[in-house]
């Protein structure tokens, strides 16, 4: 009998007309090692989600060995994670198995060391790059160490190194026993398979082994097209002005350097691609010469502003329907009736995914490689003559990846000057020029401009953009400290012991009620905060921002309370009665206020997350005792921390993609800045219910 039988499977979506899967049936041996092939919108992501239990098809089964134990990696890698910490992320899944904790720490070590996130074991996780994700979305799965192991384009967003890296871990665990069904777009990939299944419009075409596929020439060339080859057209050599320069960028993030004096100028009419490893800074750069990023020190100028089609294309997409997704950006520059219409149906047709056939679909129904393709074609109706691509050929099929890049080369053609980074070294190939990034800088360039080519007279320094400053005050939004300092008296102590303590501080300070007793709850904040290394100052400016709230609060308390018969009346208005008793409660007020405050303060600046859990876990522990599940509780913690720094990202994304496409207008003045945040709140919800729903099925993914 075989490991996993795939029974004649269909499955439509609702409110879709359009038929996901239609009689599906395939089989898989134990230990082998099958892919699953198909173009975009095929439903190959829509079968992966079946196996594995997360879809329950329309009719047809899945049959699996009992007690075999399945994971999934999802196409969305930000959609598997589960905690703020990397090495807590990938401890998640054992811990759920329950097994030893010493087991637990040893499959962190190996799946980390396995994916090359090792030395970010500490890291929090939405500080990594959507390249790192992936990997750690990958490290979370094998940490479980299922006996199926489903990989859903998860090597899409690696560098060449790292996705060889996990290619060959594959082949190995494979070699060992453990069945594999990966899911990808990759000619190399698919062959380091001994069995192919080929989807094609939700319908089985091919299901057979390496060998029987291979010989097939006409389905191999129907799947894969004839290698990409460099055209011709090479605007390098062609004369043209530089419209685009960056002169010695140098950012960091904290302590962490991304850009290191990073240099480049582009020409018009240009195609260059722009590659390195994930987190080299490439997307920084972007960002960066967008607009969206101030960088520490440097200079950009351009002859026009460019647009960037972020990497991350589902956050980039929040209007309903396709269509209105693509008008966006031109309703914004004034754009209306027969001439805006016409602007998004070129830019949807040329983008790949017709105006047509996708006007009127939903957003959220389009598969993963149709939604990059919408977010280009957003880009596309803005009509820049600079435009930034961040990964657009990522999960897209062979047959769209090189339409995007013909597409390119009409643009440059055009006279469009085009930047877009790849993992891919065929695509950069295809280019007229290829610069490789690493540490920061360019470190090799096919083409490198010189400065013989003159500068077009229209180029100007270019600012960033009003939101930016907003974007960046966002992005520094943190509950815990990134760096605890461990040379402190109270950093050094055992998480639950700094629970202790600081619930100790916190509830005595709501207590205290005498002149005597806040004078020595006073002295004891100010011990715990100098023991724990932490800087009044920054105390006394949380708590300056709530002082005008406990004077209302105090002068509400003033008007309201009569005063007692033996009270020392000090002033008396028609509502307004000041006694010593009420100052003394108003003084009650500051000094409680002001001692819970400094509590949180140090807490919150002397632990950090894995920290809060761990000494959160030793405080639940006597109740296990009693049957008490514990664990979820936890997780209900650990799920908030990770949720909050989840919706913050979702905001900066989209305010990220309403900026490029000129949507949130001016945000000089304070009224300004809450107006432009009104559109911005219904994509937040909807993409709250959205990572919600990933998030369930994340938790699910690692057998919680």
């Amino acid at each position: 009998m075989s490991f996993l039988k795939v029974n004649d499977i269909s499955f439509s979506y609702p409110d879709s007309d359009k038929t996901a899967l239609e009689n599906v049936s395939f089989s898989v041996e134990k230990g082998e090692y099958a892919v699953v092939l198909g173009a975009n919108g095929s439903g190959k992501s829509t079968l992966a989600r079946i196996i594995c239990g997360f879809i329950t098809p329309d009719s047809g089964s899945v049959e699996i060995d009992s007690g075999s134990l399945t994971g999934i990696v999802f196409q969305y890698p930000k959609d598997q994670i589960v905690s703020e910490i990397v090495s807590r992320d990938t401890e998640f899944g054992p811990e759920n198995l329950k097994l030893p904790s010493d087991e637990v720490e040893q499959r962190t070590i190996e799946s980390l060391a396995v994916t090359g996130l090792l030395d970010r074991a500490n890291s929090k996780t939405n500080s990594l790059s959507l390249g790192q994700t992936q990997k750690l979305a990958l490290s979370g799965i094998l940490a479980l160490r299922p006996d199926l192991l489903v990989l859903d384009e998860a090597t899409s967003m690696l560098d060449p190194a790292s996705r060889n890296e996990i290619l060959d871990f594959l082949d190995f665990s494979n070699s060992h026993g453990q069945t594999v069904i990966h899911i990808t777009h990759d000619y190399e990939e698919t062959f380091r398979a001994s069995h192919i299944v080929l989807i094609h419009e939700g319908k089985k075409i091919f299901d057979g082994s390496r060998d029987e596929f291979h010989s097939d020439k006409e389905l191999v060339s129907k799947m894969f097209g004839d290698p990409l080859e460099k055209s011709g057209h090479n605007a390098a050599s062609s004369g043209c002005e530089t419209v685009f320069c960056a002169e010695n960028l140098h950012f960091s993030y904290s302590d962490r350097k991304i850009l290191n004096g990073f240099s480049l100028s582009l020409r018009k009419g240009s195609l260059t691609a722009i590659t390195g490893a994930s987190g080299c800074g490439k997307s920084t750069f972007m960002e960066a010469a967008s607009g969206l990023l101030n960088v520490q020190s440097g200079k950009i100028s351009c002859t026009d502003r460019p647009v960037i089609a972020l990497q991350d294309s589902q956050a980039a997409l929040y209007e309903h329907y396709a269509a209105d997704d693509v008008a966006f950006g031109p309703v914004n520059k004034g754009l209306s009736g027969k001439e805006l219409k016409d602007r998004v149906r070129s830019s949807m047709d040329m983008a790949g995914i017709p105006f047509d056939k996708f006007a009127d679909r939903q957003t959220f129904m389009l598969s993963g490689g149709e939604k990059r393709k919408l977010s280009v074609a957003g880009i596309l109706a803005m009509d820049s003559d600079i435009i930034f691509f961040d990964e657009p050929t990522a999960g897209l099929d062979p047959a769209s990846r090189r339409n995007l890049l013909d597409m390119f080369r009409k643009l440059t053609q055009a006279g469009k000057t085009i930047l877009f980074s790849t993992h891919r070294m065929d695509e950069a190939a295809f280019a007229d020029r290829h610069v490789a990034m690493k540490d920061g800088i360019i470190c090799a360039d096919t083409n490198p401009e010189t400065e013989d080519y003159p500068k077009a007279a229209s180029v100007k320094e270019m600012k960033t953009l009003d939101g930016a400053a907003m974007l960046e005050s966002l992005r520094k939004t943190t509950f815990f400290s990134n760096v605890v300092n461990r040379h402190s008296v109270i950093g050094k102590l055992a998480p639950v012991l700094k629970y202790i303590l600081f619930l100790f501080m916190f509830v005595v300070s709501l207590f205290v009620e005498t002149p005597v007793s806040w004078a020595v709850m006073i002295a004891a904040s100010i011990i715990y905060a100098v023991l724990a290394k932490c800087q009044l100052s920054k105390i006394l400016k949380s708590f300056i921002k709530v002082v005008p709230w406990l004077l209302i609060l105090v002068i509400i308390q003033m008007i309201l309370f009569p005063a007692s018969e033996t009270d020392n009346i000090l002033v008396e208005m028609k509502y307004l009665i000041v006694t010593t008793q009420k100052l003394l409660l108003a003084a009650g007020v500051f000094v409680r206020t002001f001692c819970a405050f400094a509590a949180v303060i140090v807490f919150v600046n002397s632990t950090d997350e894995k920290e809060l859990l761990e000494g959160f876990t030793t405080l639940l522990k006597p109740f296990e005792l009693i049957h008490v599940p514990t664990r979820s509780f936890v997780v209900i913690v650990e799920i908030i921390f990770r949720f909050i720094p989840l919706l913050i990202d979702e905001a900066v994304s989209i305010m990220k993609t309403q900026l490029v496409r000129g949507g949130l207008g001016n945000a000089k003045r304070l009224f300004a800045r809450t107006r432009i945040m009104i559109p911005l709140l219904i994509p937040l919800v909807i993409q709250t219910v959205k990572r919600s729903e990933s998030l369930a099925d994340a938790l699910t993914a690692r057998h919680f």
